[in-house]
């Protein structure tokens, strides 16, 4: 399936009017995701355009900003490697799901799973192009999670997880709603927002 075709696909799950709730979160559950601000945002002009040219930039840009939340509520940010779930016409948000490999003794996990609001940096200076993707994310320690394992290799298994399989994790973005700014796709003139696709839980 092509990048244009999931796009299509992706069209029929667009919000357009009131917030959509977001699913309860993960492992301890207890955590709720507040609605997306659609009345914040700025829908696309062409969808299509901005999904196609947003998971382009995705799969150029593979070392991205993950930002999470810490116990204070400070946002939190490093540098992470992302893998793409591959484009599922069943699924139209999986071409712009993101997997994150880490350890169970990484910050980034106690705070996730207090707090599953995170939000993916991706950009390209040279174009001055961006894509932000702000989603939930899920914790995952199961290493044959079906998700999980299409997105590791021994070698991939041997240097970040020296303790395999009991030290592994890998942090699943599920994306809520993903704004995009890149050429012929500008922000807004007077509020400077980007354009923004919103996809149902």
């Amino acid at each position: 399936m092509t990048t244009r075709a999931f796009a299509a696909v992706s069209l029929s799950v667009l919000v357009s009017s009131s917030c959509s709730p977001a699913p309860k979160m993960n492992d301890r559950g207890t955590q709720h995701v507040s609605s997306v601000p659609v009345a914040e945002l700025k829908p696309a002009s062409d969808a299509r355009t901005l999904l196609d040219s947003a998971r382009v930039l995705m799969v150029k840009d593979e070392n991205v900003a993950l930002v999470t939340v810490d116990s204070d509520g400070q946002p939190r940010v490093r540098t992470v490697r992302a893998f793409l779930e591959p484009v599922d016409s069943l699924r139209p948000a999986s071409g712009v799901t993101v997997w994150v490999m880490t350890r169970l003794t990484t910050r980034k996990v106690e705070q996730i799973r207090r707090h599953p609001q995170v939000t993916l940096y991706f950009n390209d200076d040279a174009r001055v192009s961006y894509a932000s993707i702000m989603g939930t994310a899920v914790v995952h320690t199961d290493p044959n999670h079906p998700g999980a394992n299409r997105h590791y290799d021994e070698g991939y298994a041997r240097f970040f997880w020296p303790d395999f399989p009991r030290d592994f994790v890998m942090i699943e973005v599920r994306p809520r709603w993903l704004e995009y700014m890149g050429p012929g796709l500008g922000n807004d003139r007077q509020t400077w927002r980007p354009q923004s696709v919103v996809f149902t839980p």
